[in-house]
C-alpha cells in the first residue's frame, strides 16, 4: 500500500483507485464516528458516504499544509452530522407549527366558549330534561334506554325531548 500523502497526491490528480485505498484506510473509523454520533446505522453509512463524496468533490482544495487528511474527513463528518441535527430541529418545529396550525387557536377559543355555552344552558334545564338531553344526544343513547334510564314511557320521551330542546335552544339565545 502507497503512503498517504502519495494516495492524496494522486487522488487530486483523479486517480479513482488512489481515492479508493483512502476511502478503505478511513472508512471504518468515520462511520464509527457518525454511528456514536447518531445512534443509528442507516444514517451513519449515509453521512459517511455523503463525507466521502464532499471529500472527493473538494479533493484539489484540499491542503497537507492546513492538517491531516484524516481531520479534514472527520471535520466533513462531524459537518454533516450538525446539520442533519439541525434539519431535524426544523422538521419537529415545523411539525409542531403544523399541528399548531391545524388546531386553529381561534377555533380552539370559539369551541371552548360554545361548550362552556352549552354547559351553562344545560345547567339551567330541569334535572329531568338535562338528563334526556346528555344521555340521548351526548352519551348517544337510544330512544329506548333513555326511556328506560329516566323511567318514562317512549311516546312521553319524545315529547320532552322536543320541549327540552326548544328550551335549550331559547337559553343559548339569550347566552
Amino acid at each position: 500500500m502507497d503512503d498517504l500523502a502519495n494516495l492524496i497526491t494522486r487522488a487530486q490528480k483523479g486517480d479513482h483507485e488512489a481515492f479508493g485505498q483512502i476511502y478503505g484506510i478511513f472508512y471504518g473509523r468515520i462511520f464509527r464516528y457518525c454511528k456514536f454520533n447518531t445512534y443509528q446505522e442507516e444514517i451513519a453509512q449515509d453521512i459517511c458516504q455523503e463525507t466521502f463524496l464532499k471529500a472527493w468533490a473538494k479533493l484539489p482544495l484540499f491542503s497537507q499544509k492546513g492538517g491531516s487528511f484524516q481531520a479534514y474527513l472527520f471535520k466533513i463528518a462531524r459537518n454533516l452530522i450538525i446539520d442533519l441535527s439541525r434539519k431535524h430541529k426544523e422538521e419537529q418545529l415545523q411539525k409542531h407549527q403544523e399541528i399548531a396550525s391545524a388546531e386553529d387557536l381561534e377555533e380552539k377559543v370559539e369551541k371552548r366558549e360554545n361548550i362552556a355555552k352549552v354547559q351553562k344552558a344545560l345547567s339551567q334545564l330541569e334535572e329531568l330534561d338535562r338528563q334526556i338531553i346528555i344521555l340521548n344526544y351526548f352519551e348517544d343513547m337510544t330512544g329506548r334506554e333513555v326511556a328506560k334510564i329516566v323511567g318514562i314511557r317512549e311516546g312521553n320521551l319524545r315529547v320532552k325531548t322536543h320541549r327540552a330542546l326548544k328550551k335549550l335552544k331559547e337559553i343559548l339565545q339569550t347566552i
